[in-house]
């Protein structure tokens, strides 16, 4: 069972841009954090709904992790043996 969500009624805007710079720190966020005042202040002035807000933000943070990894990157190399299998034959104990 999920618990619900605490809304804070009469949050003034500076306490709600501060929650949310907060937020995009904590959940290392920097697109969103970045652009958040700037796609806020479009969405007011084209009365868009809360919806068009988050839709706006996540097309945001889509764009910036979809350029800082090309869909040609190269494959990661395979993680290196554990070091104790490696090592573990040369480690015996012979009298």
């Amino acid at each position: 069972m999920t618990t619900p969500i605490q809304r804070r009624h009469g949050m003034t805007d500076q306490a709600a841009d501060a929650a949310v710079d907060q937020a995009c720190r904590m959940l290392r966020l920097p697109t969103v954090r970045l652009q958040f005042n700037d796609i806020v202040e479009a969405v007011t002035r084209e009365q868009m709904t809360y919806r068009a807000l988050l839709a706006e933000l996540l097309l945001a943070l889509n764009q910036a992790s979809s350029a800082t990894v090309p869909a040609s990157a190269p494959p990661r190399p395979a993680p290196a043996a554990d070091a104790r299998t490696k090592w573990e034959p040369m480690l015996e104990f012979q009298p």
